[in-house]
């Protein structure tokens, strides 16, 4: 089996640009080979000569919910093998991570109670159909990673059956106590069940007990089941559940020390068991706190504070809290080390938060240019609507315009489609260049095509307008100016001002990418100084609303 750093390495070589304009102001999908500048390094970006990046800096990741993308067997249920028979779609769109949702034994439809971590989900296929979905995508250059649970198991797990009985071999694997605590959990929740004439630890739900971590053998069984999915199985490494929630200190019971050194120790021995896997852990918090995590807990964490302030700002068509928050991020991760994401499978879906196409596209830019590593929830590059409950954040992928399942299913679908299927779907978006679908091809392409905007550096540009965000990515030779509009309204005195060097003089400018705007000729950025800083610099005349453009400085 390839390992994830070889399987990417020629599927994330710089790859083509986007090609010309559109009438719509989108690409056309007819491309150009780019070859990266040769220029000397350029201060303060990094060498593109630099020590190798971890194959998952190169990567944009999507999200995938088995139970409802495709279906192969027409039970209304989407399985793995629906999922092979779909994985060109995404090698087209530019995907070379698949995150999976849980696909071990569950008891709910949603996969996150546990009842066996050593057998596949029966709803979606067999060992065999798991091992031929890595096997696919490996060939496509595609990683897998797939959810672990670690925080807590289903209460019809046989470890739970067992551990009801006091002093049984299973009795310390939870968290029990002889008395009720009476306390609540982080926000006043009921975490406290009786069971006999004792009681239970579980943050999330009364079916789903919490894991004793604490115990010794919960983490060598739990590490045993991680080198049973990396060996034998051949992901590519995990996304680990709510992981501030692991190990309680009484009633400190998120973000304890003793989580952080639980997951150290796990990290340590999945690194044995593959040294290139991925772990990136879900910390629903603060940027502050969930950068804690990084590096020697998980190598990624998603950053839901930079996620709800990209929404936002392409929601409001504001840019400052926004440029302000991104500053942060990488201020508190050091670097590149986040997961960048707008909306996940627990969340209102982006088109439903922003309810406006050109918003969308918007969004887009700002994920898919954005210093993070992208991870794309299913259906959002197509534009698919859904709000609570979860059920409806989490329905059925619209293949086609045809019927009342779209193409997910000949049967009746476990969950009815959203609503506009016959528009939004992917057959219809395939094949027009103005769709949302299209601009997610175009901006992935450009991240290929620019080390840049994956692992370089970057430098904030100043904006006259409140709702133009704007930066520099840099790497060597290779530096990328990408100017989003945000608002609703078109700007035309959106003045540009960098304020710290990224350009080292510019003597050409070209377009790489323009979505929504009309550019030709562009200037080179006015009066630049002997340290490369400039003000007043207008590419265009006219940034149209929710517009984007991507320029080239040479």
């Amino acid at each position: 089996m390839l390992a994830a750093a070889s399987l990417l390495a020629a599927a994330c070589a710089p790859g083509p640009t986007a090609g010309p304009t559109g009438p719509s102001g989108s690409r056309s999908p007819e491309t150009s080979p780019v070859a990266v500048a040769t220029a000397p390094p350029c201060p303060p970006g990094p060498a593109a000569s630099q020590a190798p990046a971890p194959w998952w800096q190169d990567a944009v990741f999507y999200e995938v919910f088995v139970r409802s993308f495709a279906d192969s067997d027409g039970d209304g249920v989407g399985d793995l093998r629906g999922l092979i028979d779909h994985l060109d779609y995404l090698q087209d769109l530019g995907i070379r991570g698949i995150w999976l949702m849980p696909v071990a034994e569950a008891a709910s439809y949603h996969g996150y109670d546990v009842v066996n971590y050593r057998a596949i989900e029966r709803d979606y296929g067999t060992v065999a159909d798991f091992r031929a979905l890595v096997a696919a995508a490996h060939t496509r250059g595609i990683a897998i990673i797939t959810d672990l649970v670690v925080n807590h198991t289903s209460i019809e797990n046989p470890w739970f059956q067992d551990a009801r009985r006091p002093g049984s071999v299973h009795d310390h694997w939870y968290v029990w106590s002889n008395t009720n605590p009476g306390y609540g959990g982080p926000h006043g929740e009921q975490v406290w069940y009786p069971e006999g004439k004792r009681f239970f630890y579980a943050q999330f739900s009364e079916t789903m007990p919490d894991l004793n971590l604490a115990n010794p053998v919960v983490t060598n069984e739990l590490e045993g089941i991680a080198r049973y999915w990396l060996d034998d199985l051949g992901v590519d490494g995990f996304r680990l559940d709510a992981i501030k929630h692991l190990i309680e200190d009484g009633q400190q019971q998120v973000n304890t020390p003793a989580t952080h050194e639980w997951l150290a120790g796990f990290h340590a021995a999945v690194r044995a068991a593959k040294p290139d896997a991925l772990l990136v852990g879900e910390v629903y918090d603060l940027t502050l706190i969930s950068s804690s995590y990084v590096p020697d807990a998980v190598d990624l964490t998603f950053d839901f504070e930079l996620a709800d302030k990209m929404l936002l700002g392409s929601r409001i068509g504001e840019a400052g809290s926004l440029a302000s928050a991104q500053r942060d991020t990488l201020k508190r991760y050091g670097g590149r080390s986040y997961a960048a994401f707008l909306t996940n499978h627990d969340q209102t879906r982006t088109m439903s938060s922003l309810n406006d196409g050109g918003s969308a596209r918007a969004a887009a830019t700002l994920l898919l240019t954005n210093p993070g590593v992208p991870f794309v929830y299913y259906g959002e590059e197509l534009g698919l609507t859904g709000a609570k409950p979860d059920e409806r954040i989490r329905s059925p992928m619209p293949w086609t315009p045809s019927g009342p399942a779209a193409g997910f299913t000949t049967g009746t679908p476990w969950e009815p489609l959203e609503a506009g299927s016959a528009a939004t779907n992917v057959a219809a978006e395939s094949t027009d260049p103005g769709s949302l679908l299209a601009h997610y091809r175009a901006l992935i392409q450009l991240r290929d095509a620019h080390p840049a905007l994956r692992i370089g550096s970057f430098v904030p540009l100043d904006s006259a307008s409140r709702a133009v965000y704007a930066f520099i990515a840099t790497l060597g030779g290779d530096r990328v100016a990408v100017i989003v509009n945000l608002g609703a309204e078109a700007e035309t005195g959106y003045d540009l001002r960098l304020a710290k060097s990224a350009t080292c003089g510019v003597a050409s400018v070209a377009v790489a990418y323009a979505n929504g705007v009309s550019a030709a000729a562009i200037p080179v950025p006015p009066a630049v100084t002997g340290d490369g800083t400039f003000v007043g610099w207008r590419p265009v005349p006219l940034l149209p609303a929710h517009s984007t453009l991507v320029l080239t400085l040479d």
